[in-house]
């Protein structure tokens, strides 16, 4: 397993801890299903979906249930942004929720789960 992880941001953590531990569970589902899907790289060092996902995954913030993903314009350009879309829509619609929207660096308005998933 690869140990890099996103940040972790909520809108109310002070009064809502709960809310860090979630999104902990999201990514640990998310690397969960990228393990799962996609094949290892390198032997011991986790599949090649998990190294797209520390390498580009930024921060993981829960706005009121909207999970909000910040990642690389390198993602955002890539046609892996599908997969960890799916993956993180999934992960997500686990806590019982079911908003996600992507902050690509460089962008100014975000992308929802759907735009992001229909995109050619």
């Amino acid at each position: 397993m690869i140990p890099i992880e996103p940040k972790f941001t909520t809108y109310n953590t002070a009064e809502e801890p709960w809310r860090v531990a979630r999104l902990i569970r999201t990514d640990g589902r998310a690397r969960e299903l990228l393990r799962i899907i996609t094949g290892e790289a390198v032997e011991g060092v986790g599949s090649e979906g998990e190294q797209i996902w520390t390498q580009h995954v930024l921060r993981l913030h829960d706005e009121r249930g909207t999970l909000c993903v910040h990642i690389t314009a390198a993602l955002g350009a890539s046609g892996w942004l599908s997969v960890i879309a799916s993956v993180l829509a999934r992960a997500w619609d686990g806590e019982d929720e079911g908003d996600v929207d992507f902050f690509v660096e460089e962008e100014t308005v975000p992308w929802p789960l759907k735009s992001v998933l229909i995109r050619p």
